[in-house]
């Protein structure tokens, strides 16, 4: 399950690393067009918000939780005796749990509603962005996902394997 759970993740990031290149070529060929040509790429605003910031930014959250790398500050938390650490981390992972599947209830209900309304953003052209709208309660649901497989780790003994930061 942890390896399938990691292979999901990993392929969401990948799509989420995507989104940033595509972004980056988009805005870029966007501007060149627009000062050198005078023609701009109509809409690249609206497909920039819509889609490629919301791609990369909630598509890689199960990775991030898969990996335990999210940000955290730990003052007090490697100097705790190691039976203090496991129930705080079963209390993190059971509030990111809450968290998460909140954000995620709340934003499978907007997406929906964008659904049946086809949402879309009308500008020099119509951008169709409903599609958009279910990226987010994907990400948040993976992530999801990933935490209660590592609640369950947590819970039958295992060790919660805290990411660590790189040193430059």
């Amino acid at each position: 399950m942890k390896r399938l759970s990691d292979h999901f993740a990993s392929v969401l990031a990948y799509v989420a690393g995507l989104s940033l290149v595509l972004m980056m070529v988009h805005v870029t060929l966007d501007v060149v067009l627009k000062y050198f040509f005078k023609q701009p790429i109509p809409g690249t605003a609206e497909v920039v918000a819509a889609y490629y910031m919301i791609g990369t930014v909630f598509l890689p959250l199960a990775y991030i939780e898969v990996h335990n790398r999210p940000i955290v500050v730990e003052l007090l938390y490697d100097r705790l005796p190691q039976g203090l650490q496991r129930p705080l981390d079963v209390l993190a992972t059971l509030l990111s749990i809450v968290f998460y599947a909140f954000l995620a209830w709340q934003s499978v209900k907007i997406a929906l509603t964008a659904l049946e309304n086809r949402e879309y953003i009308d500008g020099v052209w119509k951008v169709v962005v409903w599609p958009s709208r279910f990226l987010i309660p994907l990400g948040l649901l993976a992530a999801s996902a990933a935490l209660v497989l590592r609640l369950l780790i947590l819970l039958t003994g295992g060790k919660a394997e805290h990411g660590h930061a790189e040193t430059v």
